[in-house]
């Protein structure tokens, strides 16, 4: 009897290490040491509640109608020059397939990433119904001598 409790103990024990090592040690996912400063920035005064809505909004209306080459629109010129509008198509419509239209979106919150190349990046989160469940879209932008632009757009199903 006494085994048994010794092995619910240590089990009890490896998991609550499991669990609780990568908050102390700070690992990301991938196991690797996170050698980045948590710091927090306040969104470039360019990306107000007004300009974030209207640039949700065209991903969204692109999305739906797949219209790619105005979804590709979206993107600032440092996105552009590495990605194309068939890049952009072959990507996006075989995600449209799995999670349908975007119906309903909700800011959530924003990261500051880092600066990198002497520009500020942010991710901007959004909760989304999508026709096939519910999921998130999120938003990288660049911002440099204070103009923002857009770098990605990740959407993602979370839920069927």
């Amino acid at each position: 009897m006494l085994r048994i409790e010794i092995i619910v103990i240590t089990i009890f024990i490896i998991t609550l290490i499991n669990l609780f090592l990568p908050y102390i040690i700070d690992l990301d996912y991938s196991g690797k040491q996170n050698n980045k400063t948590a710091t927090t920035k306040e969104l470039p005064a360019d990306l107000t509640k007004q300009r974030l809505n209207k640039i949700t909004y065209k991903i969204k209306t692109d999305f739906n109608h797949s219209d790619w080459n105005e979804f590709h629109n979206v993107f600032g010129e440092f996105a552009k020059a590495q990605i194309n509008v068939e890049d952009i198509e072959s990507g996006f419509i075989k995600l449209k397939t799995v999670v349908g239209n975007i119906q309903t979106y909700a800011y959530s919150h924003y990261e500051y990433e880092e600066n990198r190349e002497n520009a500020d990046w942010f991710i901007i989160y959004y909760k989304c119904r999508f026709d096939n469940g519910k999921g998130s879209i999120k938003i990288s932008t660049r911002t440099l001598d204070n103009v923002s632009e857009v770098t990605g757009v990740n959407i993602v199903l979370d839920e069927l």
